[in-house]
């Protein structure tokens, strides 16, 4: 039997991926079956398990893949002359436009949010990434106060949890309510509210 090349073993990591993305966005996690994937996908039960051992190596799978996609997309924008508010607000805005683009994914994402209390692995996952998340957000606030763009009295932690749960409540209203959110001006106005007296846009 010929062996399966790297770039069609990818090919196909992607096609059960994509497969599971629909069956999850349009049935919630528990509500998705091997069969549903094995009908979505067109592999038999073997073939699916070469690749991903589980549904929820799979479910995994597509939330790394989704935090990747926007880390990767926000670093993509992120150029050396950009001061920390303008970074926070390329952030706010990027996730926008990512979540509009990925709207199937990101409703994959979200249920994975109340998963983890009951998938421990997922968990474990959602916990890694909120961290890293709020370290990123407090690290783009204490230097916007240290280089006197921001507030001096900013509470960091406290305004990084605010930062970080507004963006995600924001990723909900606009699931509720397609088109109702303008991350443009929501980042905008987010970043103006966090600005020291007197500092006008830079970077």
């Amino acid at each position: 039997m010929p062996k399966t090349s790297a770039a069609a073993k990818e090919a196909r990591q992607e096609q059960i991926l994509q497969a599971a993305l629909h069956c999850f966005a349009r049935r919630g996690y528990y509500a998705t079956t091997i069969e549903d994937l094995v009908a979505e996908t067109g592999l038999s039960r073997g073939a699916l398990y070469l690749y991903f051992p589980s549904k929820e190596a799979l479910y995994l799978a597509l939330a790394d893949r989704w935090n990747c996609g926007l880390e990767a997309a926000i670093r993509r924008q992120i150029t050396p002359d950009l001061s920390p508010a303008a970074i926070l607000q390329l952030i706010m805005e990027v996730t926008g436009a990512h979540v509009e683009a990925e709207a199937e994914a990101c409703r994959v994402l979200m249920e994975g949010w109340i998963l983890g209390r009951t998938l421990p692995a997922l968990e474990e996952q959602v916990q890694r990434q909120q961290a890293q998340a709020l370290q990123v957000f407090e690290q783009l606030l204490q230097a916007g106060v240290a280089s006197g763009e921001l507030r001096h009295d900013l509470a960091i932690h406290l305004h990084a949890q605010v930062l970080l749960a507004s963006l995600q409540g924001l990723m909900v209203q606009w699931h509720l309510h397609p088109g109702t959110v303008n991350w443009q001006q929501v980042a905008e106005e987010t970043v103006r509210g966090l600005r020291a007296s007197g500092r006008s846009r830079e970077g």
